[in-house]
């Protein structure tokens, strides 16, 4: 029994082995079928896109395509950067039939599209490559032309021809130093360009082809293609008018050039009342067509500095593409001034009748001499108005003691001085505590020497930010250059306006101070800033470069500057102009920088639409229109010129005027004569006499040896000695009798 039982335990064992195994597989196979089934659901559902994407990846080849970049406009809509529409070739070498095609594709690229051949034929041995470019950003034209010779030849699938742009800057060398400019990729590399970079760049494309699980692409037809569209930029239009960049940058330039300025010169003009800058220049500056051109200034920096080749040219380059408005500091000398007094103003610790003595310095205990510009002379008693328009350094130190360290600390945070200004420019330059002194540790020396403007260091829109704040009724104001972002359907994305920092000053503080440095042009110390018919405010500054290369006479190098407003009652517009480093003998702020800030005043204020105001004496010193006399007899042409403030000069035997000099409608000089002839004879010529350096009245009797008009640019006041400076004409040269000859009267102002 017991045997038979054993056998039949032995015979079921197997059996249940079985069952173990078979419900294993089937464990084994459940499991399997669940991860794949999972595999599956997360490969379809979950990461179905990006598995999809991946196909098309491996499905797909081709080149970007380049989006239109925005354009940026000026103030009044006028161009100022613009994307032109262009071409680029691009090749499949893969496609290419054989040896012989290899060598005429080379060949008629080359003839066509003005590419080198040796490069195109390199570039189509390439075979493991699917796209390779011919031709960057080449005008229509000529892509045309080589798509016409494409047609007569049986290369299907080697050539596609994509829409690309190019960045034009319109005006050249306008405003380049704000602009900046765009790089061969198309992305903003200076300036503007790569400030707002994110803004104008837009969404590029793709030329998309279609390619078999070999690699290679399928046969397509001849286009031009954007498969993929490219999604255009947006465009910017600024607070700058063109019209008065123009007219900024011509009289900066020429004023650079007449003194050699070694260290360039800028010039800001903004809007009195919002901080929107009008123009901003530098000169000399550079080509946005063609930025890696070096100009003089570029050239003499390359040969004086050290190092390799590359190194110095870059460095180079990147001085001259430099915005020395906002990225370079200076100590800014006597214009500093009008902050120290509006400090003294605010906290009613003067008025415009304080009494103050300057015996030609200005002693401190343990302080060698500080001296007046003036000094060994003095301008001993003086109202605090005339300490300002003297540009007293003695009154102003003693001014900077009645103040103190703590307020003068207080002010200068408050007009913006410790800080960026926050312009939406690329490389405002980074203000830190080792450019002036902070509150804990100002002395009271500090406090002496800063009043006047020296002993620390400002950037040019800081200090033209902190004037607006006394223009716009004592607010500090958010200074910006970009007014409005565009899309391209028109829509505004984002604009820019008045924005209030903080205030400064009361705004009775803010008028009374414009009417003071009104006082300084008019009959004041800057005569040359003056402008007949508008009340022009403002203040110079000559500062030494302590810091900088002696010249070669032996002299510190200067920073001569002026910064003015308009019109002084009801402030339109601000000027600052700096002229760094100027190499002549006369480098004062008000011979330099003042007359450029006047010249610029002259054109500004008619063209903002700023009504002149004549004064009696102004109105007899204007020039006079001259009418037309020809056809009267000449007593009544005598008459019309007496009506017009100007003499009749008779030539001929004849009984009416024939032809008269100068034409109809040209200005002259009030008492001008005008040359009648009423006799068929040949124009009488008289030879220009030399004028330059001498006085204005030595001028009017030379004028009036010669029978020549004269017209004075820049206006004529009884103070102070005045010599020519340029006139329109050469010396020695031969003009038509009674010629008007434009003389430039320049005051030798030696206000610092």
């Amino acid at each position: 029994m017991t045997h038979g039982r054993q056998q039949d335990v032995s015979f079921q064992a197997p059996a249940r082995h079985m069952w173990r195994r078979t419900l294993a597989v089937i464990l084994l196979f459940a499991l399997g079928f669940t991860g794949v089934s999972a595999q599956l659901l997360r490969v379809q559902v979950f990461e179905g896109a990006v598995w999809r994407r991946r196909a098309q990846e491996q499905q797909l080849s081709g080149q970007p395509v380049a989006a239109k970049r925005g354009a940026v406009y000026d103030r009044n809509g006028e161009v100022l950067a613009r994307s032109v529409e262009t071409a680029t070739v691009l090749m499949r070498p893969a496609a290419i039939p054989d040896e012989e095609s290899r060598r005429l594709i080379a060949c008629q690229a080359a003839q066509l599209l003005g590419v080198d051949e040796a490069k195109v034929y390199a570039r189509t041995g390439k075979t493991y490559s699917n796209c390779e470019t011919v031709a960057a950003r080449v005008d229509f034209d000529k892509a045309d032309a080589f798509i016409r010779w494409l047609q007569t030849c049986s290369l299907p699938g080697v050539f596609r021809i994509v829409r690309d742009y190019r960045r034009e800057y319109p005006g050249g060398s306008l405003l380049s130093c704000v602009l900046g400019f765009a790089g061969s990729d198309g992305s903003g590399l200076e300036g503007l360009e790569a400030r707002y970079e994110s803004t104008l760049a837009g969404k590029p494309g793709r030329v998309v082809l279609t390619q078999n699980g070999w690699g290679d692409a399928l046969p397509q037809h001849l286009q031009y293609e954007d498969t993929i569209d490219a999604q255009e930029g947006n465009s910017l239009t600024l607070t700058i008018d063109a019209n008065i960049q123009r007219m900024t940058e011509m009289y900066l330039d020429t004023a650079v050039r007449e003194c050699g300025a070694t260290g360039r010169g800028c010039a800001i003009v903004m809007d009195a009342g919002t901080g929107a800058v009008l123009a901003m220049a530098v000169k000399p500056d550079y080509d946005l067509n063609q930025p890696r051109e070096l100009n003089d200034y570029g050239r003499r920096l390359l040969n004086a500095a050290a190092g390799g080749q590359d190194e110095r040219l870059l460095a180079a380059l990147q001085s001259q593409w430099k915005n020395k408005a906002v990225s370079e500091f200076y100590e800014p000398g006597s214009v500093f001034k009008s902050f120290t007094a509006s400090m003294g103003l605010e906290l009613g610790l003067v008025t415009e009748t304080t009494p103050f003595y300057c015996r030609g310095y200005y002693s401190m205990p343990g302080a060698p001499l500080m001296k007046c510009h003036v000094y060994p002379r003095s301008h001993g008693s003086q109202t605090f108005a005339e300490a300002i328009s003297h540009s007293c350094n003695p009154a102003f130190m003693t001014l900077g003691g009645m103040v103190g360290g703590e307020n003068f600390s207080r002010f200068f945070e408050a007009f913006g001085f410790t800080e960026r200004t926050g312009i939406d420019l690329l490389g405002e330059a980074r203000v830190t505590p080792s450019l002036y002194h902070t509150a804990e540790r100002i002395t009271p020396l500090d406090v002496a020497t800063s009043s006047i403007g020296q002993t620390f260091k400002v950037t040019p829109i800081q200090m033209i930010t902190a004037m607006c704040a006394l223009t716009d009724g004592g607010e500090l104001l958010q200074p910006y250059v970009v007014q409005r972002v565009t899309a391209p359907d028109g829509s505004v994305v984002a604009e820019q306006g008045r924005t209030v920092r903080r205030r400064v000053v009361s705004q009775q503080t803010a008028q009374r101070m414009c009417a003071l440095l009104e006082g300084v042009v008019d009959g004041g110390g800057v005569k040359n800033a003056y402008v007949a018919g508008y009340r022009v405010g403002g203040k110079t500054g000559t500062s030494v470069k302590t810091d900088s290369a002696v010249q070669a006479d032996g002299r510190k190098n200067v920073v001569a500057s002026f910064m003015g407003i308009a019109p002084a009652d009801d402030p339109q517009a601000i000027v600052l102009v700096l002229i760094d480093e100027p190499q002549t003998a006369i480098r004062y702020g008000g011979t330099l920088a003042a007359p450029v800030a006047q010249q610029i005043f002259s054109q500004l204020l008619p063209y903002l639409g700023v009504e002149p105001r004549y004064t009696e004496k102004e109105q007899k010193q204007l020039a006079r229109i001259v009418p037309d006399i020809t056809g009267l007899t000449a007593a009544k042409a005598q008459q019309a010129l007496e009506k017009q403030g100007l003499k009749l000069y008779l030539s001929g035997d004849g009984t009416s005027v024939l032809r008269q000099n100068p034409p109809a409608g040209e200005p002259i000089r009030t008492g001008g004569r005008v040359v009648a002839y009423t006799s068929a004879e040949p124009a009488r010529t008289v030879t220009v006499p030399a004028l330059i350096g001498g006085t204005l009245a030595a001028a009017l009797s030379k004028a009036a040896d010669a029978g020549l008009n004269l017209l004075i640019d820049g206006f004529e006041q009884d103070a102070g000695t005045a010599f020519i400076a340029a006139q329109s004409v050469p010396a020695g040269e031969t003009v038509p009798l009674g010629t008007a000859l434009t003389v430039r009267l320049l005051y030798k102002d030696s206000i610092e």
